[in-house]
């Protein structure tokens, strides 16, 4: 009899999933695109029942394969980009779209929060955008009985019960505390929301319960299939991509991107909250990746990345002058770098739709070193994940800007990571060091190439002055025509 995990995630461009066996084989995979709505300029939205009818997909995909077979599927990992807002009625039906992590149309919001709490908050929080609903869209907020984070929401569909994962909680926005693992009551009153829409707090490694009989009949999964509380993405891609150990580096690149640095081995972490002081720890907050890649795609028409890759590989190193600078719309706590604008500085008549790609990818590099020139802990190893990491020429590039080498897994993915934490969490995988001893054992060294380390190391010094200048002409564009 097979035994296999199931791994959901939720990205901001697409879900993914993944079923894998107890040897940590991927028996299969699938992915299903979606789009953000932008209703307007700052608003980024999803529907949270997409999520739900792509989860269905994915699993009647599955138990369509030979061999698997529902009562197989032994348990359930769920994660997603957080904390996007999504709202639910006491019947458990959405309100309104999903208020996506990226959403920055609660600005009042944010800098009255900020002037309340000692720690600042970013509009990355769910707190600003609850605030938003309730000052500008009653009615929803009067009808919520829930707030659920993507992966909470699609636990919710499962189980029927509504839950948040100790992590994903402290990035609410100062209402929970981390000491004591809950609901923070006096904050909450500080800020006049309603207690009973947040849901229950637990451990990332919780089985909430098992999958729901209408769920089973409406899916094919049996009602023995265990579910877990499952956690954020950036957990989920420390697992998936081979950050096994303290003094592991995480560079993951996904539609946005996170540099993450484990100052203790991630198997410390499963049962409390992930980032803080001492446990895993943001180095750089957001830079954008897949969606300023995607961008470039859309506009050249192109539907695969091959030739894409292929065509910026024959482009010289540093673009023939051509510089591109993605926007930053949350790169630190501390900053808000306008909304989604893209800089491309040098363009003339002989760069190509290569020359731009490529210019594009090492401003993503020269970002990720930016982030990294001020870090004095030891790195004992560099990891790259994540959609971006599966081409050779952005790995590539990536390591000669760094000077470092990078490790890459090819079967690397945040689902995966979220599968074997499943399978661990639910008693069907008894040792967690299976994930590096036999889960992840094929992996790629990139190593730094000399010559290309010493041009780069040139160009960012033009790169860093040109994107100082570029940020103030952006905070004069917006604060001037609050585009």
């Amino acid at each position: 009899m097979s035994t296999f995990f199931l791994g959901f995630d939720i990205g901001t461009l697409s879900s993914k999933g993944v079923l894998v066996d107890q040897e940590g084989n991927v028996v299969a995979h699938k992915q299903l695109k979606h789009n953000i709505l932008i209703p307007k300029a700052g608003y980024q939205e999803q529907d949270s029942e997409l999520w739900w009818e792509e989860f269905k997909l994915m699993v009647k995909f599955f138990l369509s394969l030979p061999n698997v077979k529902a009562k197989d599927i032994k348990s359930i990992g769920l994660t997603g980009c957080v904390p996007a807002l999504s709202s639910i009625d006491s019947q458990g039906k959405t309100i309104g779209n999903a208020i996506m992590h990226t959403d920055v149309r609660a600005e009042k919001q944010l800098k009255f929060i900020n002037g309340q709490l000692d720690l600042p908050i970013t509009h990355g929080f769910m707190l600003p955008k609850i605030l938003w609903v309730k000052e500008n869209d009653p009615e929803r907020y009067k009808k919520t009985a829930k707030v659920l984070v993507p992966h909470g929401f699609i636990g919710y569909k499962l189980t029927g019960n509504p839950t948040i994962d100790y992590d994903t909680a402290c990035i609410i926005g100062g209402v929970f505390n981390p000491a004591k693992l809950e609901w923070d009551s006096q904050k909450i009153k500080q800020f006049g929301i309603r207690e009973d829409i947040l849901p229950t707090p637990c451990p990332a490694s919780q089985v909430i319960g098992n999958v729901l009989p209408q769920v089973a009949e409406e899916t094919g999964l049996t009602t023995e299939t265990l579910v877990i509380a499952g956690t954020g993405d950036s957990f989920a891609s420390i697992l998936g991509g081979g950050a096994f150990d303290r003094n592991h580096l995480m560079l993951c690149l996904g539609t946005s991107g996170t540099i993450i640095y484990a100052n203790c081995p991630p198997r410390e972490l499963i049962s409390s909250y992930h980032f803080g002081p001492g446990k895993a720890e943001f180095i750089g907050r957001i830079l954008s990746c897949g969606e300023s890649m995607n961008h470039i795609r859309e506009t050249f028409q192109y539907h695969w990345w091959d030739e894409l890759n292929e065509g910026g590989s024959k482009v010289s190193l540093g673009s023939e002058g051509l510089f591109f600078i993605p926007h930053y719309k949350q790169q630190s706590e501390e900053s808000f770098f306008g909304l989604d604008a893209e800089f491309i500085y040098g363009y003339r008549s002989k760069h190509s739709q290569f020359h731009l790609y490529r210019a594009l990818i090492e401003g993503i590099a020269y970002n990720i070193k930016s982030n990294l020139l001020n870090f004095d802990k030891p790195i004992d190893q560099i990891n790259i994940v994540g959609g971006a990491a599966n081409s050779e020429l952005i790995r590539e590039i990536i390591s000669n800007v760094l000077n470092y080498p990078l490790t890459f897994y090819p079967n690397n993915s945040t689902a995966v990571g979220v599968a074997f934490l499943a399978g661990y969490c639910s008693g069907y995988i008894s040792d967690f060091n299976h994930i590096s001893k036999i889960w992840f054992t094929e992996r790629i060294k990139v190593k730094p190439d000399p010559l290309k380390v010493q041009k780069y190391k040139d160009l960012y010094q033009v790169y860093a002055e040109l994107k100082q200048n570029v940020e103030k002409i952006d905070e004069l564009l917006y604060s001037k025509n609050n585009l």
